[in-house]
């Protein structure tokens, strides 16, 4: 399960029972690049909608934040850019947060680096800015980064799974310091099977990673790592 591997992940960390979350605004800004804005699902909507609704089950109340919007769901906004590298993610991150003002940030973001072969060994460094650069922002933010699903083409696949190897390494550098960051993996509930076009998951293999991104949200409120939000609705 996803929260047994972010405890692998952050370290051995004892298990604490969630707490219902009535309480609670998740002002939420999903960035990544086309897996993130949802293309390859039926109605565009990727995984934002599953999330939201599982959050919104809990009694949270639910906004997603972002320029972008993807899909036929009522809260479509996203930081999602189709065939955004990490740079540019980083470069859309950066402007969005004082706009957006999330108090958590879904990443996926990385799969154009390994396709188009961008300074692989640099890859894992790049996400870590991107990482870095958010939790910089003066309000509390918890970051949750997901490793990436299988790609069709063998050797965007094989670089992938170096990549995604490297994602813990990077997380723990934040967590070792206090940072409230969560790895959730995605590559774990997405099979080649699951792609609709090589790249692009479908609509179950999206629930499942909404499913996720919950458990990783959901780890992140048991340590306490979901403040207040910081400002109005944008």
């Amino acid at each position: 399960m996803v929260f047994k591997c972010a405890l692998l992940a952050l370290g051995a960390l004892a298990a604490v029972p969630l707490a219902h979350a009535s309480w609670l605004t998740a002002r939420i800004m999903p960035l990544g690049a086309s897996i993130t804005h949802g293309s390859g699902s039926s109605a565009g909507n990727g995984y934002r909608d599953d999330l939201y609704n599982l959050l919104a089950n809990d009694g949270m109340v639910v906004n997603m934040v972002g320029s972008q919007k993807g899909g036929t769901f009522h809260d479509p906004d996203n930081e999602g850019y189709p065939g955004a590298i990490l740079s540019e993610i980083h470069d859309k991150g950066q402007a969005a947060m004082p706009v957006q003002r999330p108090n958590i940030v879904t990443i996926l973001a990385g799969t154009n680096d390994m396709v188009f072969k961008k300074d692989l060994s640099g890859a894992p460094d790049r996400l870590g800015w991107i990482i870095e650069d958010i939790l910089d922002w003066p309000w509390d933010t918890l970051v949750v980064v997901s490793s990436l699903p299988p790609n069709a083409n063998p050797e965007a696949n094989a670089l992938i799974d170096v990549y995604n190897a490297a994602i813990p390494d990077v997380v723990k550098r934040f967590t070792d310091v206090g940072r409230w960051v969560v790895f959730v993996d995605s590559h774990a509930v997405v099979g080649l099977e699951d792609l609709v076009d090589g790249t692009h998951p479908n609509d179950a293999a999206y629930a499942r990673m909404g499913k996720v991104f919950y458990d990783g949200i959901k780890y992140g409120e048991s340590r306490g790592w979901i403040s207040g939000v910081y400002g109005p609705a944008p």
